[in-house]
């Protein structure tokens, strides 16, 4: 196996494990909320490393990390229709690599009264720190993605697996937005992992302006 090909593996095993841990952590929701997603602030990290799960504390200060609510309304009109399930553990917490945060917001169609399973779904964004994430480091798998906005804002823009549609909503793989070793990581949650209508409007594009957005917000 070349070292391209392990590279690769590694990150797209990294974004598997993430999106298992967020499946079978809302299987284990009881009461109301859905079978589906993280029922915590959990969303997956860079590639180099995984979320730990549920915060086992609450850094000092929040170590410069915007509230959920303030990356919600960020985020634009897009995601004002979405919901924080009840029991919901979005905000900062302790990873693999040190303070993050996790924020999970579902359509609300999604709980246990409603046999719609396609209505099922969310987003998940995570911003963590790692400095030792580059863009020269992922640029040699082709993934990274060239877009002015992004660019303009110093920061750089990587669609794991590759194949960027500006136009296509945002997958399971997700979209990822960085500056200075902050990474902003989107990704959509269902219960088959399929396109939910209701979250058409979160493009890979928005995905990106998003990113800065959340990026600008961080102290």
């Amino acid at each position: 196996m070349t070292a391209r090909s392990k590279t690769q593996s590694t990150i797209l095993a990294a974004v598997a494990v993430a999106l298992m841990t967020a499946v079978l952590s809302g299987c284990s929701n009881t009461g109301d909320t859905a079978p589906a997603g993280s029922s915590a602030g959990q969303a997956p990290a860079a590639p180099q490393g995984e979320t730990t799960g549920a915060p086992s504390s609450t850094p000092d200060a929040d170590e410069g990390f915007p509230s959920c609510d303030e990356v919600k309304a960020a985020l634009g009109p897009e995601v004002a229709g979405l919901i924080e399930l009840e029991g919901s553990e979005n905000g900062v917490s302790t990873g693999s690599l040190g303070p993050e945060l996790g924020c999970v917001w579902y359509t609300p169609e999604t709980n246990a009264s409603n046999i719609e399973i396609g209505e099922y779904g969310g987003i998940s964004v995570g911003v963590s720190r790692d400095p030792s994430y580059t863009e020269e480091s992922m640029e040699p798998l082709g993934w990274t993605v060239q877009d002015a906005r992004v660019s303009g804002a110093g920061a750089w823009a990587l669609k794991p697996g590759g194949q960027y549609d500006p136009a296509a909503q945002l997958d399971v793989a997700g979209m990822q937005v960085v500056r200075d070793g902050t990474v902003v990581v989107f990704t959509s949650l269902g219960v088959a992992l399929q396109e939910v209508p209701q979250l058409a409007s979160l493009t890979n594009e928005w995905a990106l302006v998003g990113g800065v957005a959340v990026l600008d917000l961080m102290d």
